[in-house]
């Protein structure tokens, strides 16, 4: 299971959250991601480059609601081992994936550098017994 790894304090909005509240939060919590949920299902994900790049393209942006430039969340079960992760990051290309439960609520996310962290501290661990 992803418990050890899911981190649980991403920021999360509603679907009518605009982007400038969420850019808003994003820069008072030092973060680069809103999950952007429905009744806690995962409706898209919005990152600071996604909002970077519309920048420039809209100009009432800030007014505009997160659900309409959030992108499709990839998920993974939150149950999944870590092959099922790593095989997940393989087949999607994705950076973050978003963790939910059996019954598609969101749990947490869940990124590339997590996962390796997890992996240089057990090969750490291992070097720590020699």
């Amino acid at each position: 299971m992803l418990t050890d790894i899911v981190r649980t304090d991403d920021l999360t909005a509603a679907p009518d959250t605009t982007v400038g509240e969420a850019v808003t939060a994003m820069r008072t919590r030092d973060r680069t991601l809103v999950v952007v949920l429905d009744e806690q299902h995962p409706l898209g994900v919005l990152s600071a480059a996604d909002v970077g790049l519309a920048v420039g393209t809209d100009d009432a942006l800030a007014s505009r609601p997160v659900v309409d430039l959030a992108a499709d969340p990839v998920t993974i079960r939150q149950r999944a081992s870590r092959d099922g992760l790593l095989s997940r990051f393989h087949e999607t290309g994705a950076e973050r994936l978003v963790v939910v439960d059996d019954g598609e609520e969101f749990v947490g996310c869940v990124s590339r550098r997590d996962l390796l962290s997890t992996y240089a501290d057990e090969v750490g661990a291992l070097f720590e017994l020699f």
